[in-house]
């Protein structure tokens, strides 16, 4: 059993954009008159947003397909697609690279001999 992740479709989006700018207004409702107003940043956008998806042992997808991000138009978990879906998902994020080991001073190096 699995779950994972798909984009949200666009009434989920646009309900979810309506709860944050609640909060925003909100927040600016109750914000302090004699401080600068909060900074709230740029609203989200689809590309931020996901919803998760759960299975149960009937309706599970592969793990490879639930470590990607799905389409919001993703049929799975529907009987007639799994163990796959209807949709491309997104590739694999490219993992972060190994950081440089930092050199260290010629001085703090042990002499061999």
């Amino acid at each position: 059993m699995v779950q994972w992740q798909r984009r949200l479709t666009d009434p989920e989006f646009a309900d979810y954009l309506a709860m944050i700018q609640d909060r925003r207004d909100n927040l600016l409702l109750l914000a302090d008159p004699d401080q600068p107003p909060p900074d709230l940043g740029p609203m989200p956008d689809p590309a931020d947003c996901t919803r998760s998806v759960y299975a149960c042992a009937q309706h599970a997808i592969t793990l490879d397909a639930a470590a990607r991000v799905h389409a919001k138009t993703c049929t799975a978990p529907a009987k007639s697609d799994l163990p796959g879906c209807s949709c491309a998902p997104e590739p694999v994020a490219a993992p972060d690279p190994e950081p440089e080991r930092p050199q260290l001073p010629q001085s703090w190096i042990p002499e061999e001999g």
